[in-house]
């Protein structure tokens, strides 16, 4: 069974492209506001023939007598999912969304309250939720165009020293160092992020993770953190170790 979140006013009809392939298990919330609740008989046809439960949310946009709340369907949708990983409704749960704004509320779930019994995704449409799609992007081929171009810079006029094009590499947006780090909390150290890279890039599986988290701590509980934050992001940060040949 999932339930699928779709923020209709961000995604609009694309964001329902597969409903149709979903069950009588699952349910659709699909969050709207009079700005944009336009029906076409394209939405109808999707609607009508999908299996799963729908319900319809109209979300308020501003409080009463009061000016519009900025992020306000984003912040009734997050409250509905806290609702659903509340009363474990379902062991799959997708927002339906292009919002980055939702990737907060991702990380604070994967910091302080992951359930191994729920699963919390981000997609850009129900048929994505199919697919392999990371919600993270990838490292930018321009990124390394621009640090390829730096070095030859420097060769040429030898005007900045070697240690500031490593810490350049290091410290790109999208690097697997900075993605580890994001993952485990600003707060993190350097010893930690960079066990924890060489503990990630080492392992094949799952298990693999949790064996190499015991080697390196000794203490039960933060292996189990460490895990619960690993374990969501695992796939793609080896995909980004691979990537940038760790």
């Amino acid at each position: 069974m999932a339930v699928y979140l779709i923020d209709y006013e961000n995604v609009y009809i694309d964001g329902l492209q597969g409903i149709e392939k979903l069950t009588e298990q699952d349910s659709v919330h699909i969050f709207y506001t009079q700005n944009r609740c336009g029906l076409t008989f394209a939405l109808y046809q999707q609607l009508i023939s999908c299996k799963a439960e729908i319900h319809l949310n109209e979300v308020a946009m501003s409080l009463k007598n009061n000016d519009p709340v900025k992020n306000a369907l984003d912040i009734q949708l997050m409250m509905f999912v806290g609702y659903v990983i509340g009363t474990k409704q379902s062991e799959q749960i997708y927002i339906i969304s292009k919002d980055k704004d939702f990737r907060l509320g991702l990380e604070f779930y994967q910091n302080y309250i992951q359930d191994d019994a729920v699963r919390l995704q981000i997609r850009s449409s129900v048929e994505a939720s199919f697919h392999d799609e990371e919600t993270e992007p990838e490292v930018p081929p321009a990124y390394e165009n621009f640090i390829s171009s730096l070095r030859e810079t420097v060769s040429q006029e030898g005007f900045m020293p070697e240690e500031v094009i490593s810490m350049l590499e290091q410290n790109q947006p999208d690097s697997y160092q900075n993605q580890v780090r994001l993952m485990l909390g600003k707060n993190a150290d350097d010893k930690t992020v960079k066990t924890i890279c060489e503990i990630i890039a080492h392992a094949d599986t799952l298990t693999e993770l949790n064996n190499g988290l015991s080697k390196a701590y000794h203490d039960g509980q933060k292996v189990k953190d460490l895990y619960h934050k690993c374990k969501p992001k695992f796939e793609m940060l080896q995909k980004l170790a691979k990537q940038q040949n760790l």
